[in-house]
């Protein structure tokens, strides 16, 4: 919750609920192996503390992840710019060179293609004549590998890893790997963003206005000693306490979320106890809710009902005014 909190978050988890982000691809990079463009853009443009944030938001479990691919490291100093080389297994020389055999159809002459080049045309070393057609005058047998250093030839030279940033060279037996990852706003994450910071917020800055201290969300330890959770906790002073949930749906709410508010705030007794449910509930909610004495403000949007919340009720009852509602209390 303390991350929610956080202005670079908040657009972030925006952009995904917008549907202006769909999936954070990671894109590579020399320098700082993987980046992430749409998160540094909330982080003025700051690459590692793109990865920072992305890592706190998996940690903390408002990020999925899925693999998207490995990328091999240097194990002495962790740079991704590593070079792939093939050496000689002689030598270990990197100054090797591909060679193809051509075998003469005619008079069965194999040699590398260098000895049949002549002036850009192929010739037989050893007969002279002219190869002009592949698979009628002559074919490719394969290659091989010849060292310019040492002239051995090998069918297969061996691969070596070198890092251009330290300079140490190593084989894939030494080699780091570092995994690489795409991520996505987890369903419950996203869930709990729109209800505590784009349904709450307009709410919240209602209370913040009228100089109350809000959480959201919010605990309060009830007489039981049970800690109970609320979408919002405003205090003021050390005793009014006001706890509000908001219930949003498609449709009109039943009655199981004022009887919940209801067990809640039966054991923490606070001094107000509000329950927002957009866009409205049920005529049997509304009739358990009297009978609960739990205020209900029902409204198409959390706007509309942060502006119910200001000018019904006055918020001068908060301060024990004489507008205070007695059906709100306990």
């Amino acid at each position: 919750m303390a991350l929610y909190q956080d202005p670079s978050v908040q657009l972030l988890i925006s952009k995904f609920v917008r549907g202006e982000i769909v999936e954070l691809t990671p894109g590579f990079d020399l320098d700082h192996t993987v980046r992430y463009p749409e998160v540094e853009e909330v982080v003025d443009q700051d690459p590692n503390a793109a990865k920072q944030l992305v890592q706190k938001l998996w940690d903390s479990g408002i990020f999925k992840r899925k693999f998207h691919e490995k990328v091999l490291v240097c194990p002495s100093c962790l740079s991704p710019n590593v070079s792939n080389d093939y050496v000689c297994p002689n030598c270990n020389s990197i100054d090797i060179e591909r060679k193809t055999l051509l075998e003469h159809t005619a008079c069965g002459n194999i040699d590398s293609v260098d000895n049949f080049l002549v002036e850009g045309s192929l010739l037989c070393p050893k007969c002279n004549k002219e190869l002009v057609e592949a698979g009628v005058d002559y074919q490719k047998l394969g290659a091989w590998f010849q060292c310019a250093q040492c002239g051995k030839r090998s069918d297969m030279p061996s691969p070596i890893h070198r890092c251009r940033n330290c300079g140490h060279i190593f084989t894939i037996r030494d080699t780091g790997f570092v995994n690489v990852y795409a991520y996505r706003v987890s369903s419950e994450a996203e869930e709990e963003f729109k209800r505590s910071y784009l349904v709450m917020k307009p709410i919240g800055l209602v209370l913040e206005d009228f100089q109350f201290k809000v959480d959201m969300p919010g605990q309060i330890a009830g007489r039981s000693g049970a800690l109970h959770r609320f979408d919002a906790v405003a205090t003021k002073g050390s005793s009014e306490v006001v706890v509000l949930d908001v219930i949003a749906s498609d449709k009109e709410i039943d009655e199981v979320p004022v009887a919940s508010m209801y067990a809640k705030i039966f054991d923490v007794s606070p001094s107000q106890s509000i329950l927002v449910a957009i866009p409205g509930l049920t005529d049997r909610a509304k009739r358990l809710a009297a009978l609960y004495r739990v205020s209900i403000v029902e409204a198409e949007n959390s706007q509309r009902a942060a502006d119910q919340i200001k000018d019904k009720f006055g918020w001068a009852g908060l301060s024990g005014s004489d507008e205070s509602f007695g059906d709100l209390q306990l």
